[in-house]
């Protein structure tokens, strides 16, 4: 275990925030599934409680998840950025700009983590165009692969790059309108699609709805509104929906981080991928439902940057 990730940060091997991922397959899909490397099972992943420091997981073989909890550990994660030719164009940019710091290969053999110390006041996700910056609300799978320095500089530190993570989030957060959201309004002429989800964590967004839905406040809670558990998994994928436009991948994140998930739970379905399979055909069935009304985000998005201006005066 310590030689796989032998050149992980220091500093970071100090916190106790690791936990476990695996990948399962579901419809033709690779999911990396977090998990407690106290127990095994994936309820209450994100919780202080449920995770470990490295010291305490060293005998384990298993691979390692970090999370990132607003604390000055940043995470770049960089998707596509390696390709047969070497670094993409952008890759190249980046890794260059960070350099000294930690930074690993995904698992997928094909994107890059970049570790660092600073501050953005967001997290900034752009799946779409290959990046995302985290701060918080967020676990990232490690692998400890830091190549041979074909593609950047093996490093064992965690290097603050405040100033080049500032560049960086500003080039990133100057265009308005994203490409999802022009697209969402052509597939959807007759709405207007306000809500920019790279402005959101999934934290607020499942906070919002605890907030502003009773029934979604309950089921978030861990209370039952049915009695049955399939009822209730129903239920809050309806309001997820209405939360997330009717975003797949977002209403089964927001899913997995509620007491509803029962990964690893041994309850009705044993394995693990049945259970994501079961997952993707609730959420397929709700999507079919036709017609919904979306949360106005505008009001959230706008108090936000209102607090925003009052914190920097």
């Amino acid at each position: 275990m310590d030689d796989k990730y032998k050149y992980l940060p220091r500093e970071m091997k100090k916190l106790k925030r690791f936990i476990g991922w695996r990948k399962e397959e579901s419809n033709g899909k690779i999911t990396k599934l977090p998990f407690s490397l106290i127990d095994g099972k994936a309820i209450g992943w994100n919780k202080e409680v449920r995770w470990l420091s490295f010291n305490q997981i060293m005998d384990k073989e298993q691979d390692l998840g970090f999370v990132l909890s607003d604390d000055g550990i940043i995470c770049i994660d960089l998707d596509k950025a390696i390709s047969e030719a070497g670094l993409t164009p952008m890759g190249k940019d980046i890794v260059e700009a960070f350099k000294g710091t930690y930074v690993e290969i995904s698992q997928s053999g094909q994107g890059i983590h970049i570790f660092c110390k600073g501050e953005i006041a967001d997290n900034l996700i752009r799946p779409s165009d290959g990046i995302e910056i985290y701060k918080n609300n967020r676990y990232i799978a490690l692998t400890g692969n830091i190549g041979n320095g074909t593609y950047f500089p093996v490093s064992n530190k965690l290097l603050d790059k405040r100033e080049e993570l500032d560049k960086l989030y500003k080039k990133w957060t100057q265009e308005k309108i994203s490409i999802r959201s022009q697209l969402q309004d052509i597939k959807r002429p007759n709405m207007t699609f306000n809500v920019q989800f790279q402005d959101l964590s999934i934290a607020e967004i499942l906070e919002t709805m605890a907030r502003t839905n009773v029934k979604a406040n309950a089921l978030i809670q861990g209370a039952s509104i049915t009695g049955d558990h399939s009822r209730d998994d129903f239920i809050f994928l309806v309001l997820a929906r209405n939360y997330t436009d009717g975003n797949p991948e977002l209403m089964k994140e927001l899913f997995l981080l509620t007491p509803l998930n029962r990964l690893g739970s041994g309850e009705k379905r044993k394995e693990d991928a049945k259970y994501l399979e079961y997952l993707d055909k609730s959420i397929e069935r709700v999507l079919g439902l036709g017609h919904y009304f979306s949360f106005d985000w505008s009001r959230h998005l706008s108090y936000k940057k209102r607090m925003k201006a009052y914190e920097r005066a």
